[in-house]
């Protein structure tokens, strides 16, 4: 009889395990938990399983992963790009979304998601603050090239008024770090080179604690090395989690990624190509700007004069234009335009006394165009500034500190670089920047021998007179902590103590033989 029970309650249970398999109970319960915690996640086209953890899988970042992805206000769009691992190719895999967004009560919106110019997702939005992660399996196209574009745009309507005093905050939607793609690889991913694409074009650099002053500035060379081919070097402490490359798998990386193509434009052309280029339609004001850089090229000529060219449509009789010229901040030129003319052309003066290293240009047309209301934007209005537009270079070359330092550092060929006492990871971060900025475009540079040029001083760096190294410049972030403060010095100046700084010595040996 007890055997007859017990028979009896093992068909129950299996019956029980079946009903269960059938419905999907537990599955939907392990996904009710999940959403509760986690939030809900949304998965496009069919399911993907979670990648297991082997060494044929990988996980890719987008470029400039620290940087935030924010689509802000109706529409708003933005996009970002996936470096995918060369050496080790891609078989599968798919890409996952984590995306937090900020509605209004009342607004009806989506997120669109398109790759390849393709639309592969939607989500929709919901009132309030929420968390979502959602996956689209990628197929073989998605993995034919060496980079994967993707495309958000965030649509929709709300109740409050267009032009009214929220216009453009009915929803607001941030891309997550985390977001990222999971493939399956044809081999082991194990080149450098692919970690580096992996972890979205960053270098990141080994930096452990025990690691020697020798073999920290060999590191330290080969990051910026890094970064002045565009790419974003890390220093990955040993206390932390994240991987780094050592200095072998850095040298290595180097040489298998191949350097930037840059594009360069006919000397002092504003119009030619790029972001000034072309007609523009606008209601009221329409903004040209223009960055030019002084520094970074032997005896760069200034400017003198903007050699201005701008056609403009027909504004309604009785209506003109007032166009504006700045440059860095400082007003440069104002004029009124009758609205019946088309053509403008004008020579305009660009004083060198307000001229920097880098330098901002900016030209600003609006109409007088009366409105009537916030919410009339008035008739939609034409221009273009003309490929001919240009800057007319002077005889006068720019000269500052640091235009002096990197014509001086030109002439002595490959720079030798050296550091007093080892750094921090933060510190490290920091020198490459400094050194980036110093070292001029083209230069070689390197770790030093018997010779050093360059000389990244530590914290703990000494105070005392400086010693006869003939010309040196003393180099450090300014006051706001944006630019650089660039100050010769001469024999007997006393180093001031700082958290960190770049002493430039061509003329002596090392700087430590000098102190002593």
């Amino acid at each position: 009889m007890r055997m007859i029970g017990i028979g009896l309650l093992g068909f129950l249970f299996a019956g029980i395990a079946l009903l269960l398999s059938t419905m999907n109970i537990l599955e939907r319960g392990e996904r009710y938990v999940r959403e509760i915690t986690d939030g809900p996640q949304l998965v496009f086209e069919h399911r993907t399983p979670a990648l297991a953890q082997d060494p044929h899988e990988a996980k890719i970042l987008r470029t400039n992963p620290d940087h935030p992805v924010i689509l802000s206000g109706l529409p708003a769009y933005q996009s970002v790009a996936f470096n995918l691992p060369v050496d080790a190719r891609p078989t599968s895999g798919y890409l996952q979304i984590d995306a937090t967004s900020q509605v209004l009560e009342g607004v009806e919106g989506v997120l669109r998601i398109s790759i390849r110019n393709t639309r592969r997702a939607e989500m929709l939005l919901h009132s309030g603050e929420a968390g979502r992660s959602l996956q689209i399996p990628l197929s073989p196209e998605d993995f034919a090239g060496d980079q994967l574009v993707v495309s958000f745009s965030l649509k929709g309507t709300g109740p409050h008024t267009q032009c009214g005093p929220q216009d453009g905050v009915e929803a607001v939607v941030e891309i997550e770090t985390t977001s990222a793609i999971y493939v399956t690889l044809d081999q082991p991913q194990q080149s450098p080179r692919d970690q580096i694409y992996s972890w979205g074009n960053v270098a990141r650099v080994a930096w452990p604690e025990w690691l020697q002053q020798d073999e920290q500035l060999r590191r330290l060379v080969l990051a910026t090395q890094f970064q002045r081919r565009g790419l974003t070097a890390h220093f990955a402490p040993s206390n932390l989690s994240e991987e780094g490359l050592t200095t072998n798998e850095l040298r290595a990386a180097f040489s298998a990624m191949p350097a930037p193509e840059v594009k360069v434009l006919k000397t002092g052309q504003l119009a030619e190509e790029g972001a000034n280029a072309g007609l523009r339609r606008f209601h009221r004001q329409v903004v040209w700007r223009d960055g030019f850089d002084l520094v970074g090229h032997s005896k760069q000529p200034m400017p003198s004069q903007l050699d201005l060219h701008l056609l403009f449509g027909r504004l309604i009789e009785g209506q003109n234009w007032t166009l504006t010229v700045t440059l860095n901040k400082r007003l440069v030129f104002h004029d009124q335009v009758d609205g019946a003319q088309t053509n403008f052309h004008a020579l305009i003066d660009l004083p060198a006394t307000i001229q920097a290293g880098s330098n901002a240009l900016e030209v600003v047309a609006t109409s007088t165009n009366a409105v009537n209301g916030i919410c009339d934007q008035g008739p939609e209005l034409i221009a273009e500034m003309l490929p001919q537009t240009r800057l007319i270079a002077s005889e006068t070359p720019f000269a500052d500190a640091m235009s002096e330092l990197q014509d001086t550092l030109r002439s002595v060929g490959p720079v030798n670089v050296d550091m007093t006492s080892t750094l921090s990871a933060i510190d490290a971060d920091a020198a490459i920047q400094l050194l980036d900025h110093v070292i001029p475009v083209g230069t070689e540079l390197k770790a030093a021998g018997a010779k050093t040029h360059v000389t990244v001083l530590g914290r703990d760096h000494k105070t005392l007179p400086l010693p006869d190294v003939g010309r040196a410049w003393f180099v450090t972030r300014d006051a706001s902590g944006e630019g650089l403060a660039v100050t010769k010095w001469t024999t007997g100046d006393a180093l001031p103590h700082t958290d960190l700084a770049i002493l430039v010595t061509p003329d002596t040996s090392t700087f430590e033989e000098a102190e002593g």
